[in-house]
């Protein structure tokens, strides 16, 4: 058995039926190079199951559960789980007519609204068929608690091969190991421990937290010189927006896709980032969407930014700190929009390299952990979403926007091509919109989860998305 970390297990922890907490990754395949199939041939869908069983001991966190002592006092362990049947974790479908976009993100957002079975391993894949174009789909949903959005990236090089003929994969050098049930007695034993510990970890986490805020001061001092840096406002500095408040289990998706060589492009002409451009996009995407849904804030929307913060060799399901960027959405010219982003996020990411912030979130779940216990944490989440808490706080962040980098080749499935890779993070109670992108080849695809409830029209979100990277690629 393996302890879950502190800041994985908050993933787990912070789950309702209204927040989800599981990222997801929606892949498309072109198969017109493929021949048709001919009876006694398998199925697509026995193909693509036969892919997994070959290939699965390479994801070794598909093959593991969760398992808690009793009462939910003690802390919570992955086991390698002794009933893992793959049949309980690949289910096939077929969208509607015409099989277009629209449909595929419909199906998309009804998945998406279901938390996972935490009787089994922590994820499921769903292919599609039906797509327009005879293209394939397949839609993967897998628990935050189990691996982040970068690592769920990774595994496409797992399951996917670099060339239409595949590769061989040898059996696994040592076979598989199903753990035993842990026995009540010993993990009985184990939240005894557990809990003798939690004081003396509580102690040291808090003054790793500390630590960080203080190294923090200088760069803030520093920064408040600075009149048109707004990043030292109040921690309730959001504005309030309609896609803040409580979240319901309605889902919407939004599933669109923009040349990468033109975001480089832009990038390059004006001495940026790829991330400044795609916060730029987003910024002018937003900035449309409120002019049409209650209109603009007097104030920068802020955004929470993850940045990875993983080492060569980290197996850790979570690794990853935060930034706050500041969304200048009152700016109406599109350049001085990604300059002011570009200015905004190099003074953002000298604070997080200077404060310490690496570690931040890893250092607090640790506290948090450690003066709790998990049945106190789920069942304050659980009083926080019924009684929609959110609706009457300021929100402490107005969206996510995530920019994670994807494959730069191309890659196959049974001799089908992907053609594009659409993330997909959660939304959080008081912050119902999460923006995620991702490089996938020649391609920068864009990918938003919305609470259905308090974004309509997600989808001009996308649209807007796109319209502005061709605007600012016709200046670049």
């Amino acid at each position: 058995m393996i302890p879950v970390s502190n800041l994985d297990a908050a993933m787990l922890y912070a789950e309702t039926p209204e927040m989800p907490m599981h990222t997801m990754g929606v892949l498309l395949f072109e198969t017109d190079e493929l021949p048709p199939a001919t009876n006694g041939e398998l199925s697509r869908f026995d193909v693509t199951r036969r892919v997994f069983s070959e290939r699965i001991h390479l994801i070794p966190a598909f093959r593991r559960r969760i398992v808690q002592g009793p009462l939910k006092i003690g802390d919570p362990h992955w086991i390698e789980d002794p009933a893992f049947d793959l049949d309980h974790h690949l289910v096939r479908t077929s969208l509607p007519a015409p099989g277009g976009m629209r449909e595929l993100c419909d199906l998309v957002g009804t998945f998406a609204a279901s938390c996972l079975d935490r009787d089994r391993p922590l994820w499921k894949v769903m292919l599609v068929e039906g797509l327009e174009g005879d293209k394939l789909a397949l839609i993967m949903k897998i628990h935050h608690a189990a691996m982040d959005g970068g690592r769920a990236a990774a595994i496409a090089g797992e399951l996917l091969d670099t060339t239409p003929e595949g590769r061989a994969f040898p059996p696994p050098e040592e076979p598989w190991i199903p753990d035993r049930e842990p026995s009540v007695p010993w993990l009985a034993a184990d939240t005894l421990r557990t809990l003798l510990g939690k004081p003396r970890r509580a102690i040291e986490a808090a003054a790793k937290v500390t630590s960080a805020v203080r190294a923090r001061v200088p760069s803030e001092s520093h920064a408040s010189t600075d009149e048109n840096h707004a990043s030292k406002g109040p921690l309730f500095e959001s504005p309030a927006t309609p896609f803040n408040g409580a979240l319901t289990r309605n889902r919407s998706v939004a599933l669109v896709d923009v040349p990468f060589e033109d975001v480089k492009a832009i990038k390059q002409a004006f001495g940026t980032t790829v991330n400044d451009v795609i916060l730029a996009a987003c910024t002018a995407s937003l900035r449309d969407w409120l002019a049409l849904h209650g209109g603009l804030p007097d104030r920068p929307l802020v955004a929470t930014v993850p940045v990875s913060v993983r080492h060569e060799g980290d197996q850790a399901a979570n690794r990853v700190s935060v930034i706050r960027a500041h969304l200048p959405i009152q700016v109406a010219d599109p350049l001085e929009r990604l300059l002011r982003i570009h200015e905004e996020t190099n003074r953002m990411k000298m604070r997080h390299q200077s404060g310490g912030g690496g570690d931040i979130l890893k250092n607090f779940a640790d506290v948090v952990t450690n003066i709790t216990v998990p049945w106190m944490l789920t069942h304050a989440m659980s009083l926080f979403s019924s009684q929609h808490l959110a609706d009457r706080l300021p929100p402490l962040w107005n969206l996510v926007i995530s920019n994670i980098a994807g494959p730069p080749e191309p890659l196959y499935t049974t001799g089908a091509r992907l053609t594009h890779l659409f993330p997909l993070g959660p939304v959080q109670q008081g912050s119902g919109l999460n923006i995620t992108v991702m490089s996938a080849i020649d391609r920068l695809c864009f990918g938003a989860l919305a609470c259905a409830d308090l974004v309509p029209d997600l989808e001009d979100i996308g649209a807007g998305f796109v319209s502005e990277v061709a605007t600012l690629r016709a200046r670049a």
